[in-house]
């Protein structure tokens, strides 16, 4: 990928909003439509923020699981 081309798609992010916002108008920097994988990816809600969170692994996904159902 040429330069020119990331700072082009990292200025469309940043103005989408990427990487901002607290709790449920939380917006990630990264998305899984970004990385291309031939893995396993996991869309969750979260109990505690109210917003979708994205996996790109198991590991990430249990994880999330440990902290979110913590007391």
């Amino acid at each position: 990928m040429s330069k020119r081309k990331r700072t082009s798609k990292i200025e469309k992010w940043i103005k989408e909003g990427r990487g901002s916002g607290i709790g449920s108008e939380y917006k990630p920097w990264l998305k899984i439509q970004d990385v291309s994988s031939l893995g396993r990816s996991t869309r969750l809600k979260g109990i505690k923020t109210n917003r979708q969170h994205e996996f790109l692994s198991d590991l990430e996904r249990n994880y999330f699981y440990i902290l979110n159902f913590r007391i």
